[in-house]
């Protein structure tokens, strides 16, 4: 006969890791060299913006540019050693550029533009050429302030790769995460793909899990334990304003919002049992989602918001399931026997999971209809928590491969992976945000 484990304890220890215990130390700062398709990745030069205030503007931007395109997977950025042209006297206009000088270094795209300071902001004009086709492809023009100046750059690689493949990159976002030292002090950090530190938008110092965003992308849903008991928080990431959700001294955790935002999905204890429930922005009850003898928690959006992906244990070990619309429940995961943490896919079509294999934890991504299963990391060490960028092509996630816990992304096939947080705190449970709107 099995043990049994407390509800509540075991529902918190399936919803924050899955595992039993969480490795050492660390925190964050995007850097790093990626590991993908290299050599045959698209060949791309990108000049700094013509600047005729004389200021360092025009070559950051080529850098966030240049950081953005090579952590994609898509581009391999040429040394700007190798560049013929002199950027500061070549021409910005078809018929001023000499792409032979380009093609005789190889590239295949050209990146080039300039930047004017007015009283409102920075105004970027920023243009992508195809050199063997000596034509435009697309111009831009981006108005920013000087604090915000990084985002034109993150605005211009998403426009890229929608230029490119169909769909924009995911770089003008923000990845939340729990952050912390061995013990329970922890906060919730935010990073962006050009910061070289995180920045603490919480004042907690506990036990804080699952951070999730807000559909509008400047929230956060939180867990914490303030004041001793469990409760739902929510903090803007900007402002670090936050607000109580649900308090109460049953379970409340693992908080997400709706896709159209009037609803939050949470584990909370009903009766003694941790079960879903959907919550109204003012904390009372909607509904109850789940209502089994099983432990469920770590609930998942359908991009519809008509469905919801869930992990139970009722079949005896976690497995994922999804809460169809109609009111049944059907089953996603079938191979391993330990599956947690589901993420639906912004495009609705695979879902996410950390499943056990060898007593280690790997990340896994399976069809919605539980078909076609695959795993993405076979790195030592445990791979946990997976989260979807906007654009459905990439995961964050959580492992200890290096020795501590980062936050790592990678592509939806494993090829690319990338460590993007450092230093010597504890970093856990990323979350990725939508693409932002201000």
């Amino acid at each position: 006969m099995r043990t049994r484990i407390p509800r509540a304890i075991l529902a918190m220890v399936v919803l924050v890791t899955g595992a039993l215990a969480m490795p050492p130390p660390v925190v964050a700062g995007v850097t790093g060299e990626i590991v993908g398709p290299g050599a045959s990745s698209y060949p791309i030069a990108i000049v700094p913006l013509r600047d005729a205030g004389g200021g360092t503007e025009g070559t950051r931007f080529a850098d966030v540019l240049s950081n953005d395109l090579t952590l994609s997977g898509y581009f391999r950025v040429l040394d700007r050693d190798a560049y013929i042209d002199d950027p500061h006297i070549s021409g910005l206009d078809v018929g001023e550029i000499e792409f032979l000088n380009w093609s005789t270094i190889g590239a295949l795209a050209l990146v080039k533009g300039s930047l004017q300071r007015t009283p409102e902001g920075i105004v970027v004009e920023a243009r992508l050429f195809d050199v063997p086709g000596k034509k435009g492809l697309v111009v831009k023009r981006y108005r920013v302030q000087q604090k915000e100046f990084p985002r034109a750059a993150h605005r211009f690689a998403d426009e890229i790769l929608r230029v490119f493949t169909g769909t924009p990159g995911p770089f003008d976002t923000q990845i939340a995460f729990v952050s912390g030292g061995s013990g329970f002090g922890k906060d919730v950090y935010t990073i962006t793909f050009d910061q070289l530190a995180p920045q603490r938008v919480t004042n907690e110092r506990g036990l804080i899990v699952s951070p999730s965003w807000n559909p509008d992308a400047r929230r956060i849903v939180f867990s914490s334990y303030r004041g001793g008991k469990p409760g739902l928080y929510e903090v803007d990431a900007g402002t670090g304003q936050g607000r109580g959700l649900v308090s109460s001294g049953s379970l409340a955790a693992g908080g997400v919002w709706s896709p159209d935002g009037t609803l939050l999905a949470t584990t909370r204890e009903v009766d003694g049992n941790p079960e879903i429930v959907l919550v109204r922005p003012d904390g009372r009850v909607a509904r109850r989602v789940t209502q089994h003898p099983a432990i469920d928690v770590s609930p998942t959006w359908s991009p519809d918001g008509s469905e919801l992906a869930f992990c139970s244990d009722r079949l005896g070990t976690p497995q994922i399931f999804i809460a169809e619309s109609g009111g049944g429940v059907r089953r996603v995961t079938y191979d391993g026997s330990y599956n947690t943490s589901p993420a639906w896919s912004p495009k609705g079509e695979e879902i996410a999971y950390t499943g056990r294999v060898d007593g280690r934890f790997q990340i896994f991504v399976v069809d919605v209809r539980g078909k076609s299963p695959r795993q993405v990391t076979r790195a030592p060490g445990n791979n946990e928590d997976p989260r979807w960028s906007p654009d459905s092509r990439y995961l964050v996630f959580a492992s200890t491969r290096s020795g501590g816990s980062h936050i790592f992304l990678t592509d939806r096939t494993g090829r690319v992976q990338k460590q993007l947080t450092h230093g010597g705190r504890n970093d856990t449970s990323p979350a990725w945000s939508s693409w932002r709107r201000d």
